[in-house]
């Protein structure tokens, strides 16, 4: 079983190589294929013999079935890079052999065997729920009103000004790195700028942020949405804006951020209804699921059987 997982890791470990790309010399000329290369295979039905290997010839259908054990992706892999195969019939071969000789009724084989088994199934059905679960109208209407920030769009710009440590080397630009009470100052006297009203956002925004992308375009961040992908201070200081405000300086890992709230749009219950049924059908699942636990809430009885225990002494060979 041990040589088995290690057979199974050097096979994950394959299937993410990249290939080696062709080697043209330069000064010989590329291999035309012949005429016939161009012409199409024919069909593949479910008879057709795909492969053979140890003398047994392996029709599609065959071929799929032995596939279709695996996760899609590494299906992907094997069907587009087919020696790869070589490797999952000789596991093939040992796994039935363990099978002849009983090994996945002995132990510790069997009760490994048994829990994968559980995780699979337990897994299985935990999807098979997430799925099926029933979502009413009224369900999706009340986490459409429960929840409005997530289903709002706003359009932000922004002034960012980063800081790297003390000790940081200059940028290759040569512009001096500032440190972070540095930057703070900065952003700060930024702020009073836009606050005081003297000051043009997107002008200061071109001078001064250290965002290059948005800069160029007068601090225009795009879009910014509850699930994007930036900082949780900064997703949380977007969505306490009012349309046309501007906030006090947040701090990411790497900088400080102003931040204006150009417009603020708010999706309507049926454009939002993808997003809507997902959401609420997982809302199920999660209660559901505490529910269960709460049910299977385990209560020790006697703790010294949870007691450390001595490893089990491995049994001498004769």
């Amino acid at each position: 079983m041990k040589h088995l997982s290690i057979a199974l890791l050097s096979t994950v470990l394959l299937l993410g190589q990249s290939q080696e790309p062709v080697k043209v010399t330069p000064g010989i000329p590329a291999v035309t294929p012949p005429a016939s290369a161009t012409t199409p295979p024919p069909p593949v039905t479910p008879d057709t013999v795909v492969l053979e290997v140890d003398g047994k010839k392996i029709t599609a259908a065959e071929l799929d079935k032995i596939l279709a054990s695996f996760p899609a992706a590494t299906q992907q892999t094997l069907r587009s890079r087919p020696q790869l195969l070589s490797q999952l019939f000789w596991m093939q071969k040992l796994a039935e052999d363990a099978e002849k000789a009983g090994l996945d009724k002995q132990s510790p084989y069997k009760e490994q065997l048994d829990g994968f088994r559980l995780q699979l199934l337990a897994t299985a059905e935990t999807t098979f729920l997430g799925n099926t679960l029933a979502v009413t109208e009224e369900d999706q209407r009340k986490y459409y009103n429960d929840n409005p920030d997530k289903f709002k769009e706003v359009k932000v710009r922004v002034i960012y000004v980063a800081f790297s440590p003390a000790l940081a080397k200059p940028a290759a630009d040569g512009k001096k790195r500032l440190t972070e009470a540095e930057a703070k100052a900065k952003i700060e006297n930024l702020a009073i700028q836009i606050k005081g009203g003297g000051s043009d956002f997107g002008m200061l925004a071109r001078e001064n942020s250290d965002d290059q992308a948005s800069a160029a375009k007068d601090g225009d961040f795009g879009i910014v949405k509850q699930d994007s992908s930036y900082p949780k201070d900064f997703i949380t200081a977007v969505f306490a804006l009012k349309q046309g405000e501007t906030s006090v300086p947040v701090k990411v890992p790497n900088g400080f951020y102003l931040i204006r709230a150009e417009e603020i749009n708010q999706k309507s219950f049926n454009d939002a209804l993808q997003q809507i049924g997902p959401a609420v059908r997982k809302e199920h699942l999660d209660a559901e699921l505490k529910a269960l636990q709460a049910k299977y809430n385990v209560k020790i009885e006697n703790p010294a059987y949870f007691a450390p225990r001595a490893p089990a002494q491995l049994q001498q060979v004769h």
